[in-house]
């Protein structure tokens, strides 16, 4: 039992390790401004620098609500699925928070562990995640006339509120980072429409869970171990169509692509994973989108994502 107690922890941060793909993918969208559909007059006032539509850009402080579900499939067969309550809060014009809580997360480590041995499928709430975003004006610069270029600092609390070991990672992670973005240097549409963000993350662990006795030697997946690697979420975002102000599915307007890399570096394990994403969505109306992420992990380890497929909205208030 030792051995398969040991296993089993090895499954118990998957779902904490891959949490961050959805999170904030934002983007700026020029061509969307004469449709104005958010209420951004306090934020205009204060030298706000996007108006985009599709709640993909992190320069884009708009208080939005952005609920998504992720299916997730690991190199060792193992399946996660989750349910998660994401939302951004702006407190005022360049500083805001987004949460992250995994209302239902549900994993089954059975094919991870030897034959005879199985634990079943754990369902609960997995862990929160707070991040907090700041946007200096001396970090701003304009170029090619419109054209803005952005650093902000950011930092991110991962908090160990899983209701079952296996579904979270039982590990309070501090991550502090920052996001550059600028708009894509190209004057005419449709590529000059787009934007850039790099958004990096140095995950350091402040407080680790006990490992039960008899698990074997650590491992980056492992929960309570300790946490300490490079994470970076970049993207290029690109709107296909404009979109109009009134209620349309059925058609073609509002469309965008988005392309996504997670790089990951584990320094403890001297270990390189990377994740590519896609990202189609369409503004349905001013405020309300739709969109659908599957995404790849490249020549991934046992526990590292092989597939993902995840799909949400997002509202503006």
């Amino acid at each position: 039992m030792a051995e398969a107690d040991g296993i089993t922890q090895q499954m118990q941060a998957s779902s904490d390790r891959f949490r961050f793909e959805p999170d904030m993918s934002t983007v700026s969208l020029a061509a969307f401004q004469d449709v104005s559909p958010t209420p951004l007059t306090e934020a205009g006032a204060d030298g706000f620098v996007s108006q985009d539509q599709s709640g993909n850009d992190p320069r884009d402080f708009t208080t939005k609500f952005m609920p998504y579900f992720r299916h997730m499939e690991l190199g060792n067969d193992v399946e996660i699925d989750e349910l998660v309550a994401f939302a951004f809060i702006a407190f005022t014009p360049r500083f805001g928070m987004t949460f992250e809580w995994p209302l239902l997360s549900s994993i089954d480590p059975s094919s991870a562990l030897p034959p005879g041995f199985g634990t079943g499928r754990a369902t609960g709430m997995g862990d929160t995640i707070l991040r907090f975003f700041y946007r200096p004006e001396a970090l701003e610069w304009s170029f090619m006339g419109e054209k803005n270029f952005s650093i902000m600092p950011l930092v991110e609390f991962t908090l160990p509120t899983a209701t079952d070991d296996i579904i979270g990672g039982d590990v309070f992670i501090i991550s502090p980072g920052f996001v550059a973005v600028f708009d894509a240097p190209v004057k005419e549409p449709p590529f000059g429409l787009g934007f850039f963000a790099m958004m990096n993350f140095l995950d350091l662990s402040a407080y680790r869970g006990e490992t039960p006795a008899g698990a074997p030697p650590p491992s980056r997946l492992q929960a309570g171990q300790s946490v300490t690697r490079f994470r970076g979420r970049w993207f290029w975002m690109q709107p296909i169509s404009k979109p109009t102000p009134e209620f349309s599915i059925l058609d073609l307007s509002g469309l965008y692509f988005m392309l996504e890399m997670q790089p990951i570096y584990d320094f403890i394990e001297s270990d390189f994973d990377l994740w590519i994403g896609t990202e189609f969505g369409k503004i349905i109306k001013p405020g309300l989108v739709f969109y659908a992420k599957p995404g790849w992990g490249i020549d991934p380890d046992p526990e590292d994502r092989e597939f993902t497929f995840e799909c949400g909205m997002r509202y503006f208030f």
